[in-house]
């Protein structure tokens, strides 16, 4: 019996050292090809986008219309649906914002009290968008009140939370910021 075991070793040998060298390989490569992976992020780039503080937009939103900016830090009044939000904007408190697919596709969960930086575009904002936005379901029916009185909203397309202590993440636009 010892005489067959030494025969099944010696000949086992050859091809579990194989084995070895095969997996070795295996593992090299995977590592190789996983430090080549590209990290993908939510929503558009905004490292080029004109940065601007939210006292400043908020003096006239309009001024920016039709162009795509980056606000912050900006804080979240409440969210007054499933894709709007109230922003907290010196002297236009509960300003409107409406979340575009890429911020929306990001699922970020965003509260009252969080601060943002937001990068999108403002438009105009009339009765007959608001209409639009409530056949949707882009707020809530009780939140129609709240919004009547603004002619602009921002259109954002990009979320990251801004920690207090450490400003604004401009830049990131990824929008797939953790808390």
């Amino acid at each position: 019996m010892g005489d067959m075991l030494e025969k099944i070793s010696t000949r086992t040998w050859p091809l579990m050292t194989v084995a070895v060298i095969l997996i070795a390989g295996f593992m090299f490569w995977l590592y190789r090809q996983s430090s080549t992976i590209e990290v993908a992020s939510f929503g558009p780039d905004t490292t080029e986008l004109p940065l601007i503080d939210v006292d400043s937009f908020a003096i006239d939103p309009e001024r920016y219309s039709r162009q795509r900016v980056l606000v912050t830090p900006v804080r979240v009044v409440t969210p007054l649906g499933r894709v709007s939000l109230a922003l907290d904007l010196p002297g236009r408190p509960g300003y409107p914002a409406i979340l575009d697919r890429p911020a929306l596709e990001s699922n970020l969960q965003v509260i009252a009290g969080d601060n943002i930086s937001i990068a999108g575009w403002v438009y105009a904002l009339n009765d007959s968008i608001l209409d639009v936005w409530a056949q949707r379901g882009f707020f809530e029916p009780e939140n129609r009140e709240s919004l009547s009185g603004y002619t602009s909203f921002f259109l954002v397309d990009s979320i990251d939370f801004v920690i207090p202590d450490q400003g604004a993440t401009p830049g990131s636009g990824s929008g797939s910021g953790e808390r």
